[in-house]
């Protein structure tokens, strides 16, 4: 792959990637890695034998020995966990890596090594290495993060059925209804912010810098970091993969059973209903969230953990649902990506992943949003309070963790009624939104685009720094 697609370089970089081992995190920086590689540089991913299994092949890998036995795990990535001790483990096994990775680092030197947010390790100043911080999360959510950061002396409403706006002048009104110096959101917030300690390059982020106009000027004057916006990466692949002669677009799961159904129904009359890889549910919600969709009159496909698999548990629901040819629930993995292309998708009711929220843009898909955990509550205000091209069903209980025990029960009505408002969208102002950042997003990526560009100055801008 190596040089196939090459711009302009006239000598290759020798890049290393170390992705934090869960799917969120892994999947845009191993697309990151086939962008780079594709420009001709020559690319290895760091990282963990059993993770090694989710890099393409045409892509380099080094793995380290996670210390698994001294931390009593069975498994090296944190889409396997099902509680805080066992996703704590996994973390700290990570960070026990840093000895390996630097001998590694000093033997064989590249011109620079990008490292997910969850690795604090500023190998700039210890090694004399060009460091550069990939964040998942969209800028907007740092923003937020150091906005309220820098209002310590502020007192915020304890009553989380209050909600306050958060301080700090950002481009839009961003309300919160959650107290944000809770320690678990402290903890959260902390990990966000050390973005700006770690690196001699700057923060890579996996969106496009019309997405998030304003925000990307607010955080590059506030912390003095630069922010490069090179996403969606898995549309630059695409982009890359047509443009070449050897590849195409990734259609595994081309023949899921739930395209076939989708092609039966009309355009935009469907609801995609997904909550990732590490959303946790309780028996009760998913319920809720069956009852609400039957409610709302529309067609729907709802994702299921392959786990939740219990008999009756949508008290007869999902035998209506697939008699009157109306709804279909699917457990285990589906995919996604071709599912949101489909002409059959109205909406997205999602958790707020970073990456779920970018990929339904990316397809011009309007979003109900329903987020669980931790920085998700913060790309639903992106999604609602900025972009406008959603609606929450109203969750008020922030958790640090999605294997927290949760009070809040979010009921059916409140779906229900979220749903049909998408669905409808009076005005058509959900749809005419997303469209037109749909539009953004694909020019970004191709040859002129802002994406294509900061991948472009990124490479250049390590170039400058090893000389």
């Amino acid at each position: 792959m190596e040089g196939l697609f090459s711009e302009a370089d006239s000598s290759s970089l020798k890049l290393y990637l170390l992705p934090f081992p869960s799917p969120g995190h892994m999947m845009p920086q191993i697309n990151l890695g086939q962008v780079l590689a594709f420009r001709g540089h020559h690319v290895t991913v760091l990282t963990t034998p059993s993770n090694a299994q989710f890099i393409p092949k045409h892509l380099k890998v080094h793995t380290f020995n996670l210390p698994s036995n001294e931390h009593g795990l069975s498994s090296e990535n944190l889409s396997s966990a099902e509680d805080n001790r066992t996703a704590y483990k996994i973390w700290k096994a990570t960070q026990d890596l840093k000895p390996q990775i630097e001998t590694f680092l000093q033997q064989n030197p590249p011109h620079a090594v990008i490292l997910d947010i969850m690795f604090p390790w500023n190998f700039s100043s210890t090694l004399n290495i060009a460091t550069a911080v990939y964040n998942p999360m969209p800028i907007f959510a740092l923003c937020v993060a150091e906005a309220i950061n820098n209002s310590q002396h502020q007192a915020f409403p304890s009553d989380s059925s209050l909600s306050f706006v958060v301080p700090g002048s950002l481009p839009h009104n961003v309300t919160l209804n959650f107290n944000p110096w809770t320690t678990s959101f402290h903890t959260m917030a902390r990990t966000m912010l050390q973005a700006k300690e770690n690196n001699s390059v700057g923060v890579i982020v996996d969106t496009f810098a019309e997405l998030e106009d304003g925000y990307t000027e607010y955080y590059q004057k506030l912390t003095g970091v630069k922010v490069w916006h090179v996403g969606k990466l898995s549309l630059m692949v695409d982009y890359y993969h047509r443009r070449g002669t050897s590849s195409q677009e990734n259609h595994v799961g081309g023949e899921h059973e739930c395209l076939n159904w989708l092609s039966t129904k009309e355009a935009r009359s469907v609801v995609y209903v997904c909550f990732g890889s590490l959303s946790r549910l309780s028996k009760e919600q998913y319920l809720e969230i069956a009852r609400g969709l039957e409610a709302s009159g529309h067609n729907f496909i709802l994702v299921l953990p392959k786990k939740v698999n219990e008999e009756g548990l949508l008290h007869g629901i999902e035998e209506r649902m697939r008699e009157d040819d109306r709804g279909m629930v699917v457990r285990g993995w589906v995919p996604q990506g071709l599912i949101l292309k489909h002409v059959g998708i109205g909406g997205f009711l999602t958790h707020c992943g970073a990456s779920s929220v970018l990929e339904g843009i990316c397809e011009g898909v309007p979003l109900i949003t329903m987020p669980r955990f931790g920085d998700q509550f913060l790309c639903e205000k992106l999604v609602t309070e900025v972009l406008g091209i959603g609606e929450s069903v109203g969750v008020w209980e922030w958790s640090m963790s999605p294997y927290d025990v949760r009070k809040e029960l979010v009921g059916w009505e409140r779906i229900e009624s979220a749903v049909r408002k998408v669905m409808k969208d009076e005005g058509g102002l959900f749809r005419k939104r997303v469209k037109e950042l749909k539009e953004k997003a694909h020019k970004a990526v191709q040859e002129g685009g802002s994406s294509y560009h900061n991948v472009t100055a990124l490479l250049q801008s390590i170039k400058v720094t090893n000389v």
